[in-house]
């Protein structure tokens, strides 16, 4: 184990790919959104009974408090306003940020003018500093033909520029990607670039479900992956993006110590990975506190951090960059 020593944690630069808007709220948001706004939905009281998280159990349990924003686009504007200026605080550039699809409107109109809004409105508290980007989050654990029913709306948003991609989110114990093969070779076909969130709570035949039937242009999490050796020559051999998230899977018992983690050997195999707080709000973590975990438990030096931000940009959905390398 070392310690950050001479890194200067704060000041260098960051970019995060994998970040559920819904999964940013934590206590110390909650508290200052009610004092500004006291009609917002969420006792700060109350919120405090989500904590601690700590397994699987606690976390899904989390996403109950959280109900009463569930559902309204207009609850994610004070979240992220927030959420934005802690980036900006911690030198994050560039954030791809998923929305769930469970936000949006059924009606396809009145979702593209609800999130052309957002994305206004967004770029305008952006002021330079930080570029967002949004994805839509599909739940494996929704019945294939409501995911074939929300796949037109998604494309509709790709197709007006509001979004940059698609990610399968959620638990995957018995909900394999296989069944929504044919809504994710629509969206492939459409040009969406494609996030699938595996190899998290169930073993490499996760990620082989997800190569084979989800398209993906990045694998969420991707913990057991390195259990197969043949997987890990596929990913190291095509570069396939992993965006990992240490304490995420530490505190959903994804592995018992942060010492076990994977990270230290992708860095070690050459692999193509990004560091994200996946869930920031119930995990109470942050982008620094992820780099200094990298620094004091896996020992990335300045080297590793400059190749870390530079795949992560590399991976990024949108083409087009408003931020300076």
């Amino acid at each position: 184990m070392v310690t950050t020593g001479h890194i200067d944690i704060k000041a260098l630069p960051k970019a995060e790919l994998h970040c559920h808007l819904d999964g940013v709220l934590d206590r110390a948001m909650a508290r200052d959104i009610h004092y500004h706004e006291p009609s917002f939905p969420i006792d700060p009281r109350e919120f405090e009974r989500a904590y601690p998280v700590e397994g699987f159990a606690s976390f899904w349990n989390w996403f109950n408090f959280v109900k009463p924003i569930c559902g309204e686009l207009v609850y994610l504007y004070p979240i992220l306003d927030r959420h934005m200026a802690r980036l900006k605080a911690q030198s994050v550039l560039y954030s791809e940020v998923m929305i769930a699809a469970s936000h949006l409107p059924q009606d396809e109109a009145e979702a593209i003018d609800q999130l052309r809004d957002l994305r206004e409105w967004t770029h305008r508290k952006e002021s330079g500093d930080i570029q967002i980007e949004f994805l839509v989050g599909l739940g494996r654990n929704r019945p294939p033909e409501v995911m074939a029913e929300r796949a037109g709306r998604v494309i509709a948003l790709y197709e007006a520029g509001l979004i940059v991609g698609v990610a399968l989110t959620g638990p995957e114990q018995g909900n394999p990607v296989k069944p929504f093969h044919r809504t994710f070779a629509r969206f492939h076909e459409a040009g969406l670039r494609i996030e699938i969130h595996a190899g998290e709570w169930c073993g490499p035949e996760s990620v082989w479900d997800a190569l084979k039937y989800g398209y993906p242009d990045r694998l969420g999490h991707g913990v057991s992956l390195f259990q197969d050796s043949q997987l890990v020559d596929i990913f190291r051999e095509r570069q396939i993006h992993v965006e990992m998230c240490p304490t995420s899977n530490l505190k959903t018992g994804s592995l018992s110590r942060i010492e076990e983690h994977p990270v230290g050997r992708a860095r070690e195999l050459g692999l193509n990975f990004s560091v994200n707080t996946d869930d920031p709000g119930p995990f109470e973590c942050s982008m620094e506190s992820e780099y200094e975990l990298l620094a004091r438990v896996f020992g990335f030096d300045d080297d590793d951090f400059e190749r870390l931000y530079a795949r992560t940009l590399e991976a990024r959905f949108q083409p087009a960059l408003r931020i300076g390398r």
